[in-house]
C-alpha cells in the first residue's frame, strides 16, 4: 500500500474515532444528531473498507500539505499562495517528465506539457494541502509516464531538503538546468512566504520544516549547472558493452575519466572499441556536465558520444 493510501487510511481511521465520540456524547433526547452522526459513521466505514480493497493506483496521484505563515489550521491557505505553490509544482512536473523523456529544450516551450497535466480533486487535511492527480480512463492498468514523474519530483526535492550534502550532488546531476531553475523558484517561495512543506506520492513521505526549507532554497540559489561538449586527447582503458561505461585516461592533469557512454553507440560497436582502440592515442567527444556550488565545481561527469583514434598513431 502506497504512503498517501495509508495516509487515506489515516484520515478515515480518525474520522471514525471522532464521529464515535461524539456519539458517546448524545443523551436520549439527542435523537435527530444520533441520526446524522450514525449516517456519517456508515460512509466512512464504506469508505475504509473501500480503500483496503483498492490497488495501488498506476496513475499519477500526490499529497501536497502547507504550514506556516500562508495557513490558518486547517481552515485555509492564501489564495495567492497556494496557486503558486501549485502552479510551481506542476511545472516541476512537466519539466521532470519532459527530461525524462529527452525532450527538454535549453529553452523554449515545454513539450507535450498536455501529458504532464495534474487535476486538483480534493482538498486535504493536516495543516492545508491539495490532493493532486492524474485524470485517467476508469479501469487503466498500465502505470503511467506522469506517475514515474511525480515521483521523481518528489524524490528530487527531497533530496533538496535532507542533510546528506552528497544526496543532494547526486540527485542534481541527473536534472539539467531548466528543472533545477524550477526547484528554485519553488524553494525561494516557500522560504519567502515563511510557509512549510509536506509531499506525499508512491512510497514517500517528505516533510520540509523551516530548517529544511531554507537548507533546500539555499542550495537551489547557490548551485548552477553547466552542459556542454568537449573533445579530450586520451587513450581508452577500456569499456563495458553491456553497461554502456568507459574508462579514458587523459594524463596526470585529469587522471583518467569514468562515465557513461551514449545510447546511441551499440553493443557490438563498443566491442570493437575494445578490441581496435584500446591503449591508442584517440579523440574522445564528451558531453560534459559540471555542478557548481558558490562557482565551485563539486561534481563532474561525462558522457562518451564518439571515439577516433589519432591517424598515424
Amino acid at each position: 500500500m502506497t504512503r498517501l493510501k495509508k495516509l487515506e487510511r489515516d484520515f478515515a481511521t480518525a474520522d471514525i474515532a471522532a464521529v464515535n465520540g461524539l456519539l458517546a456524547q448524545l443523551g436520549d433526547e439527542d435523537v435527530m444528531t444520533r441520526f446524522g452522526l450514525e449516517a456519517r459513521l456508515q460512509e466512512l466505514q464504506q469508505s475504509l473498507a473501500a480503500l483496503g480493497e483498492a490497488d495501488e493506483e498506476p496513475t499519477a496521484l500526490a499529497a501536497l500539505f502547507f504550514g506556516g505563515a500562508p495557513v490558518l489550521g486547517a481552515r485555509g491557505i492564501e489564495s495567492e499562495f497556494g496557486g503558486a505553490a501549485i502552479t510551481k509544482f506542476q511545472d516541476l512536473v512537466a519539466k521532470v517528465l519532459a527530461h525524462e523523456n529527452g525532450g527538454l529544450g535549453q529553452r523554449g516551450v515545454v513539450p507535450n506539457r498536455a501529458a504532464s497535466t495534474l487535476h486538483i480533486t480534493n482538498i486535504v487535511r493536516g495543516s492545508f494541502g491539495f490532493l493532486l492527480e492524474e485524470v485517467q480512463p476508469q479501469h487503466q492498468m498500465v502505470e503511467t509516464t506522469l506517475k514515474a514523474a511525480v515521483e521523481e519530483t518528489t524524490r528530487l526535492l527531497d533530496a533538496f531538503g535532507e542533510a546528506d550534502e552528497e544526496a543532494f550532488r547526486s540527485a542534481v546531476e541527473e536534472i539539467d538546468e531548466r528543472v533545477l531553475g524550477t526547484a528554485r523558484e519553488f524553494f525561494s517561495l516557500m522560504r519567502l512566504r515563511g510557509a512549510t512543506l509536506r509531499v506525499v506520492a508512491g512510497d514517500r513521505d517528505n516533510s520540509f520544516g523551516p530548517a529544511a526549507v531554507t537548507r533546500a532554497a539555499e542550495r537551489a540559489t547557490s548551485t548552477v549547472l553547466q552542459e556542454g561538449e568537449e573533445v579530450i586527447a586520451g587513450q581508452l582503458a577500456g569499456v563495458l558493452p553491456d553497461a554502456h561505461q568507459f574508462e579514458f585516461r587523459v594524463g596526470a592533469d585529469r587522471g583518467t575519466l569514468r562515465g557513461r557512454i551514449d545510447r546511441g553507440l551499440t553493443a557490438d560497436q563498443l566491442s570493437r572499441f575494445n578490441r581496435d582502440l584500446v591503449n591508442l592515442a584517440a579523440h574522445g567527444r564528451f558531453h560534459t556536465k559540471r555542478v557548481l556550488r558558490n562557482d565551485e565545481i563539486v561534481r563532474e561527469t561525462y558522457t562518451l558520444l564518439e571515439l577516433t583514434p589519432v591517424e598515424g598513431d
